[in-house]
């Protein structure tokens, strides 16, 4: 892959989610070493959103990159640096592996509500399952 010659692992990253409908994200990275992402779906299937909504400063410029990954697929999804990224689980028993470019700082992490209007994401369904984390997050605007 070209541009993606001398990518260098930092860290490993499992997700465990038992319920369909779980929802995670939409997380980011603030600030340090450039951080991107490899997703690989380890089992069940996860409908993925890639967003820059946090970087736009008009609504025209949010752009949403939706996939659906599965367990079948055997593909994994690389996310460039800067960009949030969240996943609902669309079947029971899901394990996602996401390998980091960049060790995981509390301090240099952030997000925004799955549902924020500014950010205008199309979740697939409604999620069932979310973290008191994910449900904190401030509006975009």
């Amino acid at each position: 892959m070209e541009g993606y010659d001398n990518i260098c692992l930092q860290q490993a990253n499992i997700s465990k989610n038992p319920s369909r409908y779980t929802l995670r994200g939409m997380h980011f990275q603030t600030s340090g070493p450039a951080e991107m992402k490899l997703i690989t779906i380890l089992s069940g299937t996860v409908w993925i959103v890639v967003s820059n909504a946090h970087l736009a400063k008009t609504q025209s410029e949010v752009k949403n990159e939706y996939f659906e990954l599965s367990e079948a697929s055997r593909q994994t999804l690389i996310v460039g640096s800067g960009l949030a990224t969240g996943w609902i689980s669309l079947s029971d028993h899901v394990t996602v592996s996401y390998l980091m470019t960049a060790r995981y700082q509390e301090c240099k992490f952030s997000g925004f509500r799955f549902d924020d209007a500014f950010a205008s994401i199309n979740w697939p369904v409604s999620p069932e399952v979310i973290s008191e984390k994910d449900l904190c997050w401030e509006p975009l605007r």
